[in-house]
């Protein structure tokens, strides 16, 4: 503490403002310039401790906000990234960044998760997984507190699903790149658990069945411009479209999509063995859909690449968070 008063914006103007006070009151030779000259000098300290204990409160206390960066095998960088989301936490919490590394040793580099590997060698992806969701427990454990994660995730959908089976929280904000402002805006606030309820009634999701419902199934989920290429997927088919067109762009929108699929997918997994997804959706929706099935089932996750389906994780249920 007393390090980080010494370090305080109020103490460097008392210091400055010490030289020149103590000069003036040598020269008028009145003892009340010297209180005055001590009374600024103190009152700037007492305003760097009470500067101090409200940024120790707010960074030892209470909720601490983390912004996090997932980049997979894409070559922005994601630096930008992160200064767009401290740029955006500064609006309440004042200088973010360099409070983070002051009072909790947290540096960019923490915040900050790239794998460049190919994201069809599942081996390395799925250790890449493991030490992600070590580090990040390593990195809440520094700050002894409740931690809400602000995150950007760059990269292909199939491992925002996988990123998101690895969180499983409630205390996050998803965000999303919006082309016409080149900027990051939130997507979705994330403060309970009901992204992962079960609906019975749909007004977001229409459902198709193509074929007949056997112990392995294929759900395909259409929520973007780029169409579903059935013709390379193993049936049967269900087929799940968004009835809002190729763009969703309300928090409750991305909520509700993601309570609706989420609800096909539990219900088929009391029915079939396994099922393998296919999709077109926004990475909000990834992630969402990610946090809610989590490792439990017999899932496969596949990225369409060169006019196929390609495997990333060909059985999630299989993935175990430790070495």
């Amino acid at each position: 503490m007393l390090e980080n008063i010494l370090s305080n914006k109020f103490v460097t103007i008392a210091g400055i403002l010490a030289v020149p006070a103590a000069f003036l009151a040598d020269t008028t030779g009145k003892s009340y310039a010297y209180f005055i000259a001590f009374f600024i000098v103190t009152a700037l300290f007492a305003a760097a401790y009470f500067d101090e204990r409200k940024k120790l409160r707010i960074y030892t206390k209470e909720t601490l906000h983390l912004p996090l960066i997932f980049n997979i095998s894409n070559p922005a960088d994601p630096k930008t990234a992160l200064n767009s989301l401290f740029t955006i936490l500064n609006k309440n919490f004042p200088n973010h960044k360099n409070n983070l590394k002051k009072y909790l040793n947290i540096i960019e580099d923490d915040l900050i998760f790239k794998y460049d590997g190919d994201i069809f060698n599942e081996m390395r992806f799925i250790d890449f997984l493991k030490i992600t969701k070590h580090d990040i427990k390593q990195l809440q454990k520094r700050t002894v507190k409740n931690v809400h994660y602000h995150i950007v995730y760059i990269g292909p959908i199939a491992n925002a699903i996988a990123l998101g089976t690895m969180l499983g929280t409630e205390g996050l904000t998803l965000y999303q790149y919006n082309k016409s402002t080149d900027s990051y805006q939130t997507a979705i606030d994330i403060k309970d658990r009901r992204f992962k309820e079960n609906v019975e009634d749909f007004k977001i999701i229409k459902k198709e069945i193509i074929g007949e419902i056997e112990k392995e199934v294929t759900v395909a989920i259409e929520l973007s411009s780029h169409k579903i290429a059935f013709d390379k997927l193993q049936k049967p088919i269900i087929y799940l479209k968004s009835s809002l067109g190729s763009t969703i762009l309300k928090a409750e929108d991305f909520l509700r999509a993601n309570q609706e699929i989420f609800s096909i997918i539990n219900s088929l997994q009391q029915r079939c063995d396994r099922m393998i997804l296919a999709y077109s959706i926004p990475t909000t929706v990834g992630f969402l859909l990610g946090m809610s099935i989590q490792n439990y089932w017999d899932i496969k996750l596949t990225q369409y690449t060169n006019g196929e389906y390609k495997s990333v994780i060909e059985h999630l249920n299989r993935i175990k968070y430790y070495f």
